[in-house]
């Protein structure tokens, strides 16, 4: 995934890797003539800014803040730094890597070694292994927390469970029946795990490693979890003032005694809230938009509509805020149905999607 919109490129050899960076720049890792080749472009411009050469890599993995990449050789692992491809300290083990997964502030690497029972956590700022963590029997593969918290790891000689292993003891929490799929076991909202056990999902207490919920034949769908505002204008019923009636004042000579006598009645004041309404937004239908970008520089975004042509017509950027945050929209339209916007969106060749616009 990357914010630059839509763009390719060709690289010297074939990619077998590709590493976006948090700041739009992708590394991308090919093997050729026995060793692995890492080319550092900057899309949506083609040219290559960065080289190096590594021998060559089994797999790679980049730290979640985009620093660095790590790459496993042999038995032991290599790193560049991701803005330049400067080599960095590597570190050599006895055995060979069969994974690795770094922390989210990319401080620690756990590492999984063939045949040992635990795994190695190295430190990158002394680029050694300075601490273990003890399992029963091999990993295989392995899985972070989004925050750092949890890693889960396959047994290298299970199919039907995972260890859970907290970071911040580096000890094992304990043991969860679950498949081992490309999309489960994950991490999921409100400290949970979600697991596959054959045809369902169940979702588990990351507290206790207890069974919360289970969603029966989920496990028929692929899971993806990630966080979604949807840029939504916020509704104009959630804006609703309170107010109160004006209490009505009783003229002075049918007040009865005074403030001191027991026969004094005060008039009654009548707090009910009013709702007021807002007055009805009506929202009137445009047309149907073609949009081929939504980014969040606009010279990108000027740049991918000056690349775009659909029948001698190209596209315009449009700003729009969501929130505090202006977005870059490269559109064409509006057009009077959804059928012409899709045609439109068709002859282009380029990825887009279709909207209303409404007014």
């Amino acid at each position: 995934m990357t914010p630059s919109g839509d763009w390719s490129f060709d690289p010297p050899s074939a990619a077998r890797w590709v590493f976006p960076q948090p700041n739009g720049s992708v590394v991308i890792a090919g093997n050729e003539s026995g060793k692995t080749q890492l080319w550092l472009i900057r899309p949506t411009n083609d040219e290559i800014v960065q080289t190096a050469s590594l021998p060559l890599v089994s797999r790679g993995v980049r730290t979640q803040v985009g620093d660095r990449l790590y790459f496993t050789v042999d038995s032991g692992l290599i790193a560049v730094r991701t803005n330049d491809l400067t080599p960095v300290k590597g570190v050599r083990f006895d055995d060979p890597v069969t994974a690795m997964v770094p922390t989210p502030s990319g401080d620690r690497l756990y590492v999984a070694l063939k045949g040992v029972n635990g795994l190695s956590v190295v430190d990158r700022y002394s680029g050694t292994a300075s601490a273990n963590v003890t399992l029963p029997g091999p990993a295989s593969e392995l899985r972070m927390d989004p925050l750092g918290q949890f890693i889960l790891a396959k047994p290298a000689e299970r199919e039907d469970s995972l260890w859970v292993i907290a970071i911040g003891t580096n000890q094992l929490r304990g043991t969860i029946p679950s498949d081992w799929r490309a999309d489960l076991p994950a991490f999921a909202p409100a400290s949970q795990i979600a697991v596959a056990r054959g045809e369902d999902v169940v979702f588990v207490n990351l507290g206790t490693l207890s069974d919360a919920s289970t969603v029966a034949g989920g496990g028929r769908d692929f899971w993806y979890f990630f966080a979604w505002n949807g840029f939504r204008p916020r509704s104009v019923d959630l804006d609703r003032p309170v107010t109160f009636d004006t209490p009505a004042v009783a003229p002075a000579d049918t007040l009865a005694g005074t403030p001191g006598d027991s026969s004094f009645n005060p008039p009654l004041r009548d707090a009910t809230p009013t709702m007021i309404e807002p007055p009805a937004v009506i929202a009137r239908p445009v047309g149907y938009m073609v949009s081929f970008a939504a980014v969040l520089s606009e010279q990108k975004a000027r740049e991918a509509a000056a690349e775009i042509s659909v029948n001698g017509l190209r596209p315009r950027v449009t700003p729009t805020q969501s929130g505090s945050t202006t977005i870059y929209r490269v559109v064409l339209g509006p057009y009077g149905t959804r059928e012409e916007a899709e045609r439109v969106g068709r002859d282009s060749r380029r990825q887009y999607w279709i909207y209303e616009e409404t007014r």
